[in-house]
């Protein structure tokens, strides 16, 4: 009887374990090595956003590397994508896609047409931009803005007033991730209502910032 018991007891524990086991094998990331470079314009408030959005959809098989130029301006943003592409090349490892995250600024950058000329020339790089600032992404997980701003402190000042935690050093990015799917459709539908197209150098307010943080669910969902 003691025999039987412990065989039984060891059945049990056998059956028990094996989905904890198999769960284990499937929480590895669950996409193919293809590295992405995503180069931020900002060196805190955009870095922290994006670390923080390819860890929540554990895309750590995914080699996106988030880092900022000691120069912000957006001519510079490209040029350090272009040239840390070419280092890749070099190890036979191109980045498969390539996005420059950039404010369009009020006034604008004055390298800003440079940067759009130079990033339409090259392949796989996508210049991303918000106009006028990325808290204007920010702002779109809380409401759909379309009224054009002055500057970025009146955008600032639009999203403390739904969003009363945000700092440039705390974003507060899981209130934020929460609502992603809101800020996705609110960010198409001012684009749609605007006519924005492609270019948003003079389309304000608006953001593609939407473009990456699809782009990253859909590797995610593979």
């Amino acid at each position: 009887m003691a025999r039987f018991r412990f065989w039984r007891l060891l059945a049990f524990q056998m059956v028990k374990s094996r989905p904890r086991k198999e769960l284990a094998r499937r929480l590895p990331s669950r996409v193919p090595n293809k590295p992405e470079l995503i180069v931020c314009e900002g060196s805190t408030t955009e870095p922290t956003y994006f670390k923080a959005l390819r860890s929540k959809l554990r895309l750590s098989a995914l080699r996106i590397d988030v880092f900022s130029p000691s120069e912000s301006e957006p001519i510079k943003v490209v040029e350090r994508a272009i040239a840390k592409n070419k280092e890749m090349k070099k190890d036979g490892i191109p980045y498969e896609k390539i996005w420059c995250v950039v404010d369009v600024e009020m006034p604008p950058h004055s390298t800003l047409d440079e940067a759009w000329a130079e990033a339409g020339k090259t392949t796989r790089l996508e210049l991303i931009l918000t106009n006028p600032c990325i808290e204007y992404w920010f702002l779109l997980h809380f409401e759909k803005h379309t009224a054009p701003f002055g500057d970025n402190s009146d955008v600032m000042k639009a999203l403390i007033a739904v969003h009363p935690s945000y700092t440039k050093n705390n974003i507060g990015f899981y209130d934020l991730a929460r609502l992603t799917n809101t800020a996705i459709k609110h960010s198409k539908k001012v684009l749609e209502e605007k006519e924005c197209g492609e270019d948003l150098r003079d389309c304000n307010p608006s953001t593609h910032v939407h473009k990456i943080v699809e782009h990253l669910q859909n590797i995610a969902q593979q």
